[in-house]
Order: C-alpha cells, then structure tokens, then sequence
C-alpha cells in the first residue's frame, strides 16, 4: 500500500517539475514590463522639464541685453543659451561626449530640422524649442512599445523685455 502511494507522490511532483518556472517566467515579464514603463514614463517626463527650461532660459537670456540689439544677434544669443542649458542636462548619449560643448554639438545636429524659434515681439520675446523624442530616446523602445512614445516634446517660455 505505501508503494503505490510512493509511486503515486513521484508521479505528480514529476508533473509539477517545470511549473515554478513558467510561474516565475510569467510574473516576471509583467513585473519587468511594469518597471520598464515606469522608467520609461519618468525619462519622458524630464526630458520634457528640460525643454522646458532650456525655453525658460533662452527667455531669460533675451531680457539680459538691451532693446537696441540686433534681431539677429539677440537671436543667435538666445540659441546658444537654449543649447547650452539643453547640454548641461543629461539627455546627450555618451557615445556624444562629457564635455558640455561636444553635447551641444551633438544637440544642434539632432534639432536642425526643428531649431528653437525665437520670436521678438513689441516688448517681449517669445521662445519655443521642440526636441525630437522619438528620435533621441532616453531608454530605448522594446518591441511594439515605440509608437507610445511621443514624436517630439516642446517648451515654450515669454519674457518681456525692457524697452530701454
């Protein structure tokens, strides 16, 4: 009688061998991907912070010089200072250097298609900067999970300017 109850004991725990391991499997990969979005939303949400003061500090940059500026002085003024704090971030890969020059570098290829707007109008600057996401990720989409991302983040900023 313990014989076949012995048999029969051996039968099931070899049935139940592979099941902690398709368990394990399975909560995993909702577990990873739960993670993984998690992550991902948060590289998202501050890439987006800093486009967003890269556009604050291009306006800020455009109230430090007078009103007699040339437009397209202050212009190119105000998109170095976008660049820069841009660069300053951590949003430039490795592969594009330490140096915050060599990551501004890296930034100005990156947007030529889309370069920060700057927009003086009668006693104030407009600012808008737009960063190509989807192309630039921070993490990189896994499979089926690249169209969430979003195309391209923007900022926008106005500062007024004095008039003397």
């Amino acid at each position: 009688m313990k014989s076949g109850h012995l048999r029969l004991e051996r039968a099931i725990s070899r049935q139940q061998r592979g099941v902690a391991a398709i368990e394990f499997a399975l909560v995993f990969s909702v577990l990873f991907l739960g993670i993984y979005g998690l992550v991902t939303f948060c590289g998202v949400l501050y890439v987006q912070q800093v486009v967003s003061r890269a556009a604050e500090d291009g306006a800020r940059a455009a109230q430090s010089f007078r009103s007699d500026t040339p437009s397209v002085d202050l212009q190119a003024n105000v998109r170095t200072a976008i660049y820069r704090s841009l660069a300053l971030s951590m949003i430039a890969p490795a592969s594009a250097g330490s140096a915050p020059s060599s990551k501004e570098t890296w930034l100005r290829a990156k947007m030529t298609d889309i370069p920060p707007e700057v927009n003086l109008l009668p006693g104030e600057v407009a600012v808008k900067v737009t960063y190509p996401y989807r192309a630039n990720p921070l993490l990189p989409p896994l499979p089926l999970t690249g169209s969430w991302m979003p195309d391209r983040l923007l900022g926008k900023a106005t500062a007024a300017r004095s008039s003397s």
